[in-house]
């Protein structure tokens, strides 16, 4: 059985490998649906990454993409609203804030490490169900693997203005919201929102330095 630790690097890796495909598409996007706009994001990274497969393994260029584009695509104030749950109501702006900040650099550093994983993967998405209109949406895919079983994944995107923003993803019916939700409501409740926020900027800090020393990402970063 998986642990939760792996559990949610799995998960994380899903959600950021689509806001990669999200941020690298064509412009122009604006005004798709969420089925097509994942559909040219797929097709967009697949292009990319046949004329320059090094990029996979470049973590300086990954995190300045992500910096520049990629995070912006996802919706991190949504998802840090459902992550914390009712302390997100009890917070204060500035712990709020520092949260968001934080999860989001969690994220990213998740994604950097296992983004090569994903390689050589297809995927089909199923056709669209439920009312567009009301501005949120689960888009479902199958993701074949080369070594196992296909995988299902939903996608829950959500509608700013005219551009769809994800939200949540899933793996096998295990949300990557209400995974890390379980685990922040139990610290939080045990040693308090700043301990939380201080763990995760601790663990941010420490990855991005042995990125560093092992020479995965320019010193001067």
């Amino acid at each position: 059985m998986e642990t939760e630790e792996y559990t949610v690097k799995r998960l994380a890796g899903w959600l950021l490998l689509a806001s990669l495909l999200l941020s690298l598409s064509r412009p122009g996007m604006a005004g798709q649906g969420p089925v097509e706009v994942l559909q040219t994001m797929t097709d967009t990274l697949i292009n990319i990454v046949e004329q320059d497969p090094g990029v996979v393994h470049d973590m300086a260029r990954l995190r300045a993409i992500a910096h520049e584009v990629v995070l912006s695509r996802v919706d991190f104030d949504a998802m840090s609203r459902w992550v914390l749950g009712k302390y997100w109501r009890t917070a204060t702006p500035p712990q709020r804030a520092a949260f968001i900040v934080e999860f989001r650099e969690m994220l990213l550093g998740t994604y950097l490490r296992s983004v090569s994983s994903h390689r050589g993967q297809g995927a089909r998405y199923l056709p669209l169900r439920g009312d567009l209109q009301k501005g949120r949406t689960i888009v479902h895919v199958e993701v074949d693997q080369p070594d196992g079983p296909v995988v299902h994944v939903m996608f829950r995107m959500r509608r700013a203005g005219d551009t769809w923003l994800i939200y949540d993803v899933a793996v096998e019916g295990i949300s990557l919201v209400a995974t890390h939700r379980a685990g922040f409501s139990r610290e939080i409740h045990k040693s308090g929102m700043d301990s939380l926020i201080a763990r995760l900027h601790a663990k941010n800090v420490s990855r991005v330095e042995e990125e560093r020393v092992a020479g995965l990402e320019p010193a001067g970063e």
